[in-house]
């Protein structure tokens, strides 16, 4: 009206409004559905290695792709917003063999970044063979590696958005389990994937069992003592390393479909 005073007009941050959306944020089921399906359609067109459900390849530039088409469909491209280019940084991890993901915040003198790495290995051991089981990550269930990558990127960007918003994050806390439900319809924090554990056991290499694998074309005779990204094989030899039960050992890194069992009940 003329002749009234105008206040101070206030402006709110893209952090700030970050923060209001993951707390007001409300959409049915049915849309939640739809969004995901619009990401994983415009992810799978995108991209140069995620070309279908079951990918052979991927790479770090696959995660950008997911973190911008994610922040544009349920984040109104605020998280984006709320950083510089150089204060996210993605991952893919091999070393990786029980998390699927991780969210890490890292503070300096010179400022705030975080890192998002993913668990390759998690993902191209699933979806190899018919699963006797249901594979599922966050509670849902998942058919192929993409809705794997999906539900593990998904539980990793809530982590992102609590930190950035609030400093901390804890998955197993209410704020974070609320976010994920709301958002991603996710229902536990966990992911029932396959482990190298699991592919271990079902080759029957245990710790503590006799395998035989060749090496530098010698066929070599061993027990089993650790199963990581690769299976930790001790090999007597005079030469070797001492250990507790006084015989010495050479100690090998092995693939696990390079491995295989001895019944040390055959005489053959």
């Amino acid at each position: 009206m003329p002749g009234q005073k105008l206040g101070p007009m206030t402006t709110v941050s893209p952090k700030d409004a970050l923060t209001q959306s993951l707390l007001s944020f409300r959409l049915s089921e049915d849309e939640i559905l739809d969004r995901l399906s619009e990401v994983r359609d415009e992810v799978l067109k995108r991209s140069p290695c995620l070309r279908e459900e079951n990918f052979t390849s991927i790479n770090g530039g696959d995660l950008r792709l997911l973190f911008e088409v994610y922040d544009k469909w349920f984040l109104e491209s605020l998280c984006s917003r709320s950083l510089n280019p150089d204060q996210l940084r993605f991952r893919l991890s091999t070393r990786m063999i029980k998390a699927g993901g991780t969210t890490t915040r890292f503070e300096s003198s010179s400022g705030v970044r975080y890192e998002i790495a993913i668990s390759c290995g998690l993902l191209f051991d699933s979806f190899r063979n018919n699963h006797a089981r249901e594979l599922s990550v966050g509670g849902r269930p998942c058919a192929d590696r993409m809705e794997a990558l999906q539900r593990i990127f998904e539980h990793e960007l809530v982590h992102l958005t609590e930190q950035m918003c609030w400093g901390t994050s804890d998955c197993v806390g209410p704020r974070f389990q609320d976010i994920a439900w709301r958002h991603f319809l996710h229902r536990t924090h966990t992911h029932e994937l396959v482990t190298r554990q699991e592919l271990a056991l079902a080759a029957g290499l245990r710790v503590g069992a006799t395998v035989e694998f060749v090496f530098e074309g010698r066929k070599m005779t061993g027990r089993v003592n650790r199963v990581t990204k690769r299976v930790t094989v001790l090999v007597e030899d005079p030469g070797g390393t001492p250990y507790s039960n006084n015989r010495r050992y050479q100690k090998y890194y092995v693939p696990i479909d390079q491995l295989k069992p001895v019944d040390c009940c055959n005489p053959n």
